[in-house]
Formats: structure tokens, sequence, C-alpha cells
């Protein structure tokens, strides 16, 4: 298994605020505005296309204070499991968040896909900062 991180990136705002926001997928729309189309999201639930990647479908698999897990809820084109998650640390009036992937699948694919997903997710992360720093 690969695991691949962003940057760390501090929030100006707590803990329960940054928890909040992103257990709700019907909130990340302010995050991928304009980076994705068909953007369709229940509080549980998201799907929406992207360059290079089609349809995406995405789902909850924990949510704590702590960590944010998300995984597809669709085949991948090869064997193995990608899990997207947020690492949220308490700061008192601050958070300090990191986006990462836990990644099985076979090394050549992780070879074709780290370079993609490294920019997702430092994409991600950019995107909390700009949200919560202005």
């Amino acid at each position: 298994m690969a695991e691949f991180e962003s940057k760390k990136v501090t929030l100006n705002t707590n803990q329960e605020t940054v928890f909040g926001f992103l257990s709700d997928f019907r909130n990340f729309d302010r995050l991928v505005d304009g980076k994705v189309k068909d953007w369709q999201a229940t509080a549980d639930f998201c799907s929406f296309s992207a360059e290079g990647a089609g349809l995406v479908k995405l789902r909850y698999k924990t949510r704590s204070h702590n960590l944010i897990e998300i995984e597809p809820d669709m085949s991948l084109p090869v064997s193995g499991e990608l899990i997207l998650f947020v690492e949220l640390k308490n700061m008192g009036e601050k958070t300090e968040a990191t986006v990462g992937a836990n990644v099985s699948i076979p090394p050549m694919f992780r070879m074709m896909l780290s370079r993609p997903l490294k920019n997702m997710l430092e994409m991600i992360a950019g995107a909390l900062e700009n949200y919560y720093n202005g």
C-alpha cells in the first residue's frame, strides 16, 4: 500500500467547524467550484465528471473528528483499493488538515496515478485553505 499526502494546511477555524463542513458532501461544491462537471450530492454520497477520470462516485467510509475517510462507490478499473482521507488536528481556535490517499493497486498503475493523485490532493488542501483563510 502506498500513501500520498498533501502539504499540511492550517485553517482559521476550530476542528468542530471543519469536521461539520467535511462530513456533508453537499458542502464540497464550494471546494470543487468550476473544476468538475455534473456535480450531484447528498449528505453521504456525491458524483461528478472530471476530465481524464470520467464519472466519479464517492461515499463516506468513516467519519470521526480526527479522520474522515472517503472511498469510490464504483468498481476501479484495476484490482485494489483507493481511500481518500482528511486528517484533522485540533489546534484550539485553528485546525491543521492533511488531505491524503491510501492506494493499494498494482505498482505500474500506482506510478501512473501518483502525479494526478498528488495534484488532486494539493488542490483539495489548497481549496480548504482558501475557503477558511480567504
